[in-house]
């Protein structure tokens, strides 16, 4: 094989970000970005300022995420929180590959390690394999470094596939959605588990993996239309054996599109969030209907949490607006060419930030009533500030083409 141009590791040749470049349009982007720098350090990116729960740990998916709009800023800071988390996330990886949903390093102690709570967090795995394929690609880490462990991982979601039809089954609780009740074939994992194959495969010259990722993209678009195809549809967020949840996921679709598995049923999945959503001046929730007293899913919501019940009507996962996934949504629409629904989904979440008194980056917005709830100071909310503003800027496209 020949020998892989290593990446390079030396941010001398970076330019750091100056506010003054950037248009603006993005409510509290300035402060967004000093938020994401203050909780950037030696030992990775934290996931807030706040000290509510576990919060001050890092995360895999927030920290990944955080990181990768330091990579489209050029900041060396979050840059280097980002490298910081993934070689956290390598270091106390399990034993059979598995990587960890949150750690905390302690001085004198043993890292504290969290896999999961109420259920295995698989989507740890996910986050830290994209993660390495983006910071190898935008030149900030040496590839080399995390080789034998992303082998591993690769390793651990192949075993978890188990029956060999490129499909990852994925418990309650066993992402981001740690509070919802999908389970199955959740697509959010599929699209994550191929785009870092994908994006890896080139990294270490695997043809089997980007071969592997094609796989797992021919099944989605095969296995995650609606039961009924109309003009305009959503994939479907999950099946398992005795039926499918036509719900509405915005982090798949979002990542659906961004990362181009499955483009036709990408396609499809941002023609109707235009239609649903942004066309009459509404912004997309998590999850889409809400599940109310009347649902028949509500008693099993309700007795799913972890600390306290937070799944009420149009709040947390049960139909709250995170602006982390309006981000994603934004790389997405940009990605795809869709200026106007950019522009619509930017002025719309302007705008719900904008009447916000003292917005404190909070987990999300209210989806009736547009308040903001959930912990505040989050790199999660500031990240999805930072990715509207720059969704469409040439550094973007560059890191995502």
């Amino acid at each position: 094989m020949p020998r892989r141009r290593r990446a390079c590791n030396d941010q001398s040749h970076g330019i750091g970000f100056h506010f003054g470049e950037a248009s603006l349009t993005v409510p509290h982007l300035e402060s967004a970005i000093t938020l994401l720098r203050s909780l950037s350090g030696p030992r990775g990116i934290h996931a807030s300022a706040a000290s509510t729960a576990n919060y001050r740990a890092i995360f895999s998916r927030d920290g990944v995420m955080a990181g990768i709009a330091g990579l489209l800023l050029r900041d060396d800071a979050i840059t280097a929180g980002l490298v910081a988390t993934l070689e956290g996330l390598r270091d106390t990886q399990g034993a059979e590959g598995q990587i960890a949903s949150n750690f905390e390093l302690r001085d004198g102690q043993p890292p504290q390690v969290s896999f999961g709570s109420l259920a295995p967090r698989l989507d740890g795995a996910t986050w830290y394999l994209v993660g390495v394929g983006l910071a190898a690609r935008g030149g900030v880490i040496d590839p080399d470094d995390f080789e034998a462990s992303v082998r591993a991982a690769v390793h651990v979601l192949n075993a978890l596939e188990y029956n060999g039809r490129h499909l990852i089954y994925v418990p309650t609780g066993g992402n981001w959605a740690d509070e919802y009740i999908y389970d199955g074939y959740i697509l959010y994992d599929q699209v994550l588990r191929a785009w870092a194959l994908r994006l890896l495969g080139v990294t270490y010259e695997e043809h089997a993996w980007v071969d592997k990722a094609g796989q797992i993209a021919a099944r989605i678009d095969k296995s995650f239309w609606p039961a009924s195809r109309t003009a305009v549809c959503h994939p479907v967020a999950s099946f398992t054996p005795v039926g499918a949840r036509e719900i509405f996921d915005l982090a798949a679709c979002s990542l659906l599109s961004l990362s181009g598995i499955a483009p036709r049923l990408a396609d499809a999945s941002l023609n109707w969030i235009a239609q649903t959503f942004l066309d009459v001046g509404s912004l997309p929730p998590a999850f889409h209907p809400v599940i109310d007293e009347a649902h028949p899913d509500w008693p099993a919501l309700r007795r799913y949490h972890l600390h306290e019940f937070r799944n009420r009507p149009f709040e947390y996962h049960n139909g709250g607006i995170w602006p982390i996934w309006l981000g994603w949504l934004g790389l997405a629409l940009a990605r795809a060419g869709r200026a106007s629904s950019l522009a619509r989904l930017t002025a719309l979440t302007a705008d719900a930030v904008t009447r916000t008194p003292d917005y404190d980056f909070e987990e999300y917005f209210h989806g009736a009533t547009g308040v903001s709830l959930g912990t505040p100071r989050m790199a999660y909310s500031a990240t999805g500030l930072v990715f509207l503003e720059y969704a469409d800027h040439a550094v973007t496209h560059e890191l995502f083409g």
